[in-house]
């Protein structure tokens, strides 16, 4: 939910599992920007289950510049996200 520029990214990344979804809302929608370099190393290292919400990118005014990586989802779909993975965390 934060802006790329205030997280510790190698931190998080030890919570991240294969398998585990990430899902950036609010300013975090930052970090899926082409090219950004706050996500730079993560990004390399996972290439599956990268979503950002639709609406949030939007009001930012940068949908034309998501990395490909990342799918645009939209409420409904954040509510199956949740419902897939039983387990959450909010940074």
């Amino acid at each position: 939910m934060s802006s790329p520029a205030t997280i510790d990214m190698t931190y998080l990344e030890t919570f991240i599992g294969e398998r585990d979804d990430v899902l950036l809302l609010q300013d975090a929608v930052y970090g899926a920007i082409k090219n950004n370099h706050y996500f730079f190393s993560f990004l390399e290292k996972k290439r599956t289950g990268l979503y950002l919400l639709k609406e949030d990118a939007q009001a930012r005014g940068i949908t034309t510049l998501i990395d490909e990586m990342f799918e645009m989802v939209s409420y409904d779909q954040f509510v199956e996200l949740t419902v897939k993975q039983s387990k959450q965390i909010t940074w």
